[in-house]
């Protein structure tokens, strides 16, 4: 039987700015994962870090968030106005879509 692969869209609107996630997911793993938008997050390279994190993850909120936010912590990330949890809603979004 064949593995159910989809890529998805999905878009929040946060008050730093619209964080667009598309996921790509394999029996219920994030396989693929990419995230643009108008959000600032320093350091810049801890972003390609949360990306590389996320893949390989239940595609569940709660494991979702507890990555993101664990990132956050240990490369000290600063994103004025959006938070991990406008990060997980842009990626539920996305899966729910």
């Amino acid at each position: 039987m064949d593995a159910a692969i989809k890529t998805k869209q999905g878009l929040h609107k946060s008050k730093g700015g619209l964080i667009r996630s598309f996921v790509r997911t394999e029996n219920g793993i994030i396989k693929d994962i990419s995230i643009s938008g108008d959000f600032f997050l320093f350091p810049e390279d801890a972003f390609f870090k949360m990306i590389q994190e996320l893949k390989g993850i239940p595609a569940r909120r709660e494991d979702i968030e507890r990555k993101i936010q664990e990132v956050y912590i240990d490369e000290n990330i600063q994103s004025p106005g959006t938070f991990p949890a406008d990060f997980a809603e842009s990626i539920m979004k996305a899966l729910e879509g």
